[in-house]
């Protein structure tokens, strides 16, 4: 593994890897979804944008503009963090099958 010595390499590295993860999100979404009654769907469908927007906000956060280019890996990292632990939620609601 190569390591990231600038500030566009170590974005550039959690970009890649949120890219990964937001595919894994979309997986288990998908997979836990085939798994529910039309009811579940609609409150998942619910919950689930529920998390976008406070991703969204929160990671916005993060992005401070007078934060300098650390600013610009936190909010990043932000990113990555929220899917991965949703990714891992989503997964945790399936059934085992």
């Amino acid at each position: 593994m190569q390591q990231a010595v600038s500030t566009l390499d170590i974005v550039t590295c959690i970009s890649n890897e949120y890219e990964r993860q937001d595919q894994r999100l979309n997986d288990n979404y998908q997979q836990l979804r085939s798994q529910l009654s039309s009811e579940r769907r609609d409150q998942l469908l619910t919950a689930q944008r529920a998390w976008i927007t406070y991703k969204e906000a929160n990671c916005d956060f993060y992005a401070d503009p007078e934060g300098g280019t650390m600013a610009r890996i936190n909010a990043n990292s932000c990113l990555l963090s929220e899917t991965t632990k949703r990714a891992d939620e989503l997964k945790s609601l399936m059934q085992p099958y």
